[in-house]
């Protein structure tokens, strides 16, 4: 784990900054910092915040989320970065709660949605997925990293985008899986504080629902493995036919991001 805590950035407004580079390949190269970076939403940048954007060299956002959680946390306009925002929720039927703007936490997500839904909400989301496809064109073209890809808190649909990059640069799952789960030690404060607000709101709720949704789970990002090999006989022949990424053009990337 002492790896992953290196790739941390602690940010005044914002939760679960990270880099995304310096992880080691199945060919022992390392992904290169300053490429590719992961967080929460991004409302609460401070203006130290923003201008450490800028030192990293961040030049593209990309925002997973839906409408009304953009509407509800916008993200500020900075000059020379782009901002593009493709909701990557898919098929769900349920809304994504969005994080907590006023303090204030509505149970009746938590009520709605457990474990089982949200394994499948995993399952289905890198598949046919405008978000993730625009993702992954914009990682093709290096005129647009660092890039910045966040949801809300920067854990399911931020998952899976870190996961598909990762896997394009030919990370191992093992360690993929790491990366993912660092989210929980980075949330911490956050999913403490709601617990508390809800326990305070109702006395004799049983949270487990809430953690279910609130906390990265193994079982989830197994659940896009697993659909992943179920579909495909290769990791390289889904990225060819959801993300038009050649074993070459694979190989070309790998040339460009790993050191």
């Amino acid at each position: 784990m002492s790896q992953s805590l290196d790739q941390i950035i602690v940010l005044e407004g914002v939760l679960n900054f990270r880099d995304m580079g310096g992880y080691k390949t199945n060919s022992g190269k390392l992904v290169k910092r300053n490429l590719f970076f992961r967080s929460a939403n991004l409302a609460k940048l401070t203006l130290q915040d923003q201008q450490m954007l800028k030192r990293l060299g961040i030049k593209t956002i990309f925002d997973y989320r839906d409408d009304h959680e953009a509407t509800h946390n916008p993200t500020p306009v900075m000059e020379g970065i782009q901002n593009i925002r493709i909701p990557a929720k898919g098929a769900s039927s349920f809304k994504m709660p969005g994080a907590p703007k006023d303090g204030s936490v509505n149970f009746d997500f938590y009520k709605q949605v457990n474990a089982d839904h949200f394994t499948k909400f995993y399952a289905q989301m890198p598949f046919n997925n405008p978000s993730f496809q625009r993702l992954m064109q914009l990682v093709k073209n290096e005129n647009n990293l660092g890039l910045l890809h966040h949801c809300a808190v920067g854990k399911d649909r931020t998952g899976i985008g870190g996961t598909l990059i990762l896997m394009l640069l030919d990370v191992p799952r093992e360690t993929i899986m790491q990366e993912y789960l660092l989210t929980n030690r980075l949330l911490t404060p956050l999913v403490t504080k709601m617990a508390q607000q809800l326990k305070a709101a109702y006395p004799d709720a049983d949270l487990t629902p809430f953690y279910e949704v609130m906390l990265a789970n193994e079982k989830y990002l197994n659940a896009v493995f697993h659909e992943i090999d179920t579909r495909y006989e290769s990791e390289a022949d889904f990225l060819q036919d959801q993300f038009r990424i050649s074993k070459e053009v694979r190989a070309e990337l790998q040339v460009k991001y790993l050191e």
